[in-house]
């Protein structure tokens, strides 16, 4: 070949290369991060944040099943680069679709989305995660918190309650609220009685409504949301001097009570000393009945107005009855109070005992 053809080529393909080199980077970032919201049963909002140098986005559709498992994605659209946002409305009721997004510039790919970002045309309903464990109750009411979040924006709340020994559900009350949670405060509950909560929500489009599924039931009675007790000493037990017998009384309204062989004793005394040590239940009585040897690892169930006696020994070799010039006593033991962790604090000097919520065993 001519030696000035092959300088020629040569020099072309320098040229070339530094041509595409020196091309201006696109400014985007690894991946386009998209958020897809159901705006109607048969709409779906796409946006993300502008990326500069992209001059087209191609727009692709899977449907999903109940388990967000993506079908064959399809090309649904294409648009101009300098767009944020697309609205699918070929979008069908109580579907749910997975979308990917392609960024280019001059038909190179540029960006994509990394993680699909997903959508379902429909209603949704659920209780809050800590309902059970954290919403108000009392004799006077209890609170439901639920949410809508996952699915498109309701027109409504229905709440179902059964009443325990009473057969079947009925509708207590509709909520026109549309809104992604809501706080419903059941007033018409009675005192110690025990309820059972389903909930949906309901969307109207034009004469036409369209329903969630039901909730999976909670179960909610309407006692004292933190268990109220007499707590006092009983002299009338012969104990020795590291021993004492404790009187607990549930006060009405209360929900159960297990106590467990778990329990810290800390006495303070005028002097500035301080006595600490476990105790380990010995024995117990319930009610008028006789007294029985407790068994490790076993359980005591005290329920509203049940009386239950306990003697209990230190573990560590110091006195615990008959104290002189005592400034503080108290006895924090691990219980369940309406099958929630908790704590039970008991002053026995002032006769009073209450449960708190173990916090960190709910989160």
């Amino acid at each position: 070949m001519n030696k000035k053809i092959i300088s020629l080529i040569l020099m072309f393909i320098m040229i070339g290369e530094l041509m595409f080199t020196s091309m201006p980077v696109v400014k985007a970032s690894d991946y386009l991060d998209v958020t897809a919201t159901a705006t109607s049963i048969t709409s779906v909002k796409l946006s993300w944040g502008a990326q500069k140098g992209v001059t087209q986005y191609k727009i692709y559709r899977a449907v999903a099943d109940e388990d967000w498992n993506a079908g064959k994605y399809k090309l649904i659209a294409t648009i101009s680069g300098k767009k944020k946002s697309y609205t699918d409305k070929k979008a069908k009721p109580e579907k749910r679709y997975t979308y990917m997004i392609r960024g280019y510039k001059n038909k190179k790919k540029v960006i994509e989305t990394g993680i699909p970002a997903s959508a379902y045309t429909g209603l949704v309903c659920s209780f809050d995660e800590y309902q059970f464990a954290e919403a108000p109750r009392s004799t006077k009411s209890i609170t439901l918190k639920l949410y809508s979040s996952g699915g498109v924006l309701p027109t409504g709340y229905e709440i179902y309650r059964k009443e325990m020994g009473i057969v079947g559900y009925k509708k207590i009350a509709t909520v026109k609220k549309s809104a992604e949670s809501l706080n419903y405060k059941d007033k018409t509950v009675k005192a110690g009685k025990t309820y059972r909560y389903k909930v949906r929500t309901y969307l109207k489009v034009g004469k036409k409504k369209y329903y969630s599924a039901f909730t999976d039931y909670e179960q909610i009675s309407a006692t004292n949301r933190s268990g109220k007790y007499t707590f006092k000493f009983d002299n009338s037990v012969k104990c020795a001097d590291n021993e004492t017998v404790y009187k607990i009384t549930s006060k009405a309204y209360n929900d159960t009570l297990k106590l467990y062989d778990n329990a810290v004793l800390t006495i303070e005394l005028d002097d500035g000393s301080t006595i600490e040590t476990g105790v380990d239940i010995i024995s117990y009585r319930k009610g008028d009945g006789t007294w029985k040897k407790y068994k490790s690892n076993q359980s005591l169930t005290l329920k509203a107005n049940e009386t239950l006696r306990l003697k209990v020994r230190a573990t560590q070799d110091v006195k615990i009855k008959n104290l002189k010039n005592v400034q503080s006593y108290e006895l924090n033991m691990d219980v369940t109070y309406n099958k929630i962790s908790s704590f039970l604090w008991a002053y026995p000097y002032a006769g009073t005992a209450k449960t708190v919520m173990n916090s960190e065993a709910i989160h």
